[in-house]
């Protein structure tokens, strides 16, 4: 971990350079935040800013600052960045510059380029963002497109964040290294990583080690993620959402109650047609309704509309104008049963609606002890104070229901996956030339017999692609069934599992071989192998034929 890094995420002296007019302006935020530690300027224009007693130049500073905030440009700035190496300073935060290609030659010291937000550090040091509400603990975000950042605090309804930071503009020891640093801080209680594009396979892997070791969840947000990435975030334990808004909704979550121990929610829906609404977009993000038992079925049926089934999502229209503590015993009998989390929707309730509805959740988080959350598809009805109230009383708040699924997908996929399986086999270098086999050659080759007869249907397709970017994806494909994907190389666990989603139980032992088999050939091969194309016939005996196999490899030198 990077001493200066530390220093400067938790500076106890902070110097300004620059003009008196920004440094002035600068003192006021910090002031207005609360920071209580040292505060140096430094200009040539004044022998003090803003009633602080100013330094002419770095070199009188009392001792090396923790933290620099240079507002200058151009060869001005270069000579500040090399005296503040000189002086032993942690790192500086330029926000005059929008990147690091504005600065060369490369800084000498750490570099926030564009500026550093940080409300529990209390440092505003962001241009054109007004000072968050300074908090003790709460997420951090690491940006790999600053301009973003308007955007994404537009929609976190008072979500507390810990640390805000341009990865773009940080010329640190890698994005690795920042986000280490942000993992082991205990002031960070969840991660996310704005990207375009992952990281190196080592890198992603190494930061999902370093996210359980400090019992922390990362989730990246990525708008456009393909099957392979997408198995290098699972194999790294981490998760992904692909909207700003799952992103605040997922943070929530995690800063709130942390991981879901399962996947098994229950919904109460106030509001004409919200319950077939949730019900079939939680199917849609592969959420799980716990089913209610005959117990919860009896309790609910007193309360709920004669004639209308208890069912999960329960349908309660009309129940937010009741009083209280009906709402109090509908909420805390969903909350009783199998599910580890339980979403109450409402929509259009007004100020009076959603007053009953926060008093009756908080009644029934204090009866039954489980997660709750309020969750308002309509974003506009989420505000800031109202979140605020919900998290006063113990509830969870949570705006549009679809950013709010799929937060809840990422944050329960990260709970349900350990990091882990050994290193990853990677393909060598593409620029060979490529050969290809089929049919017995390539059968031959993998130790996959070819089927004598072919039967009729659409079989099972096993796809095999490489990457250096992740390695070997390897993914089986049933017809009208999800895909079922994992990279190389399978533990025998993962590799039954994966066998038994794609195949069922009775055609387990007949895709553990293939898969195998497949994988033997790779490990062999020592990255020769660029793809592989099977078409599989899963007999009734157990065991497995090939229709159709395509082998591409890359010819050796």
């Amino acid at each position: 971990m990077s001493t200066a890094l530390t220093r400067s995420l938790a500076p106890r002296t902070i110097a300004l350079i620059g003009g008196v007019a920004d440094l002035s302006a600068v003192i006021g935020r910090l002031r207005d935040s609360g920071y209580p530690w040292e505060i140096w300027p430094v200009t040539h224009e004044a022998r003090e800013v803003a009633g602080i007693a100013a330094a002419p130049a770095i070199a009188e500073l009392p001792e090396a600052p923790d933290l620099a905030y240079v507002a200058l440009h151009g060869a001005a700035l270069h000579a500040a960045l090399r005296a503040l190496a000189a002086r032993g300073a942690g790192a500086a935060v330029c926000p005059a510059v929008a990147g690091l290609r504005e600065i060369s030659p490369p800084p000498l010291l750490p570099v926030f380029a564009g500026g550093l937000l940080s409300p529990a550090g209390r440092l505003p040091f962001w241009p054109g963002v007004a000072p968050l509400e300074p908090v003790p603990r709460g997420a951090a975000v690491l940006l790999s497109a600053p301009q973003r950042l308007g955007g994404f605090l537009s929609l976190r309804h008072g979500l507390p964040l810990s640390f805000v930071l341009p990865v773009a503009g940080w010329s640190g020891a890698g994005v690795a290294a920042l986000a280490a640093e942000m993992l082991a801080d205990e002031r960070v209680t969840a991660l996310a990583i704005q990207a375009d594009r992952l990281a190196p396979p080592a890198e992603v892997l190494e930061l999902g080690r370093l996210a359980q070791k400090h019992g922390k969840a990362l989730v990246f947000w990525m708008p456009n993620l393909g099957p392979g990435p997408a198995a290098l975030l699972r194999r790294a334990g981490v998760s992904h959402v692909t909207r700003p808004a799952a992103l605040v909704e997922a943070l929530w979550i995690l800063h709130l109650i942390g991981l879901p121990p399962a996947n098994a929610l229950s919904v109460t829906a106030f509001g004409p047609g919200l319950a077939e609404r949730a019900g079939g977009l939680a199917a849609r993000y592969g959420l799980q309704l716990a089913p209610l038992s005959r117990l919860q079925e009896e309790a609910l049926r007193r309360e709920v509309p004669q004639g209308r089934v208890p069912d999960n999502p329960l349908d309660a229209s009309g129940l937010l104008e009741d009083r209280e503590q009906r709402l109090a015993r509908v909420l805390a009998e969903m909350m009783a049963g199998a599910a580890v989390l339980s979403l109450g929707v409402i929509r259009n309730a007004g100020d009076a609606g959603w007053g009953r509805a926060r008093q009756a959740a908080a009644a029934a988080r204090a009866r039954v002890g489980m997660p709750l959350a309020l969750l308002a598809p309509n974003r506009a009805e989420m505000s800031e104070a109202r979140s605020q109230a919900l998290l006063a009383a113990g509830v969870i708040p949570l705006a549009g229901l679809k950013p709010a699924l799929e937060a809840l997908r990422a944050t329960i996929e990260i709970g349900s996956q350990a990091p882990g399986g050994g290193a990853l086999l990677m393909p060598a270098d593409a620029a060979a030339e490529l050969v290809h086999h089929s049919g017995a050659e390539a059968g031959e080759a993998l130790g996959i017999a070819l089927c004598a007869a072919q039967r009729r249907g659409g079989g099972l397709r096993l796809l095999l692609s490489s990457s250096p970017a992740f390695g070997y994806l390897v993914e089986l494909i049933r017809p009208a069934a999800p895909r079922v994907s994992a990279l190389l190389p399978l533990t025998p666990r993962a590799c039954r599992d994966m066998a038994r989603e794609a195949g069922g139980a009775g055609s387990e032992a007949a895709l553990v071989s293939v898969l195998k088999a497949v994988q033997d050939h790779v490990a062999a091969s020592e990255g020769a192998v660029a793809g592989l194309e099977i078409v599989l016939e899963l007999r009734d005996n157990l065991s497995a034929c090939a229709r159709s196999i395509e082998l591409r490899s890359w010819r050796s030198a």
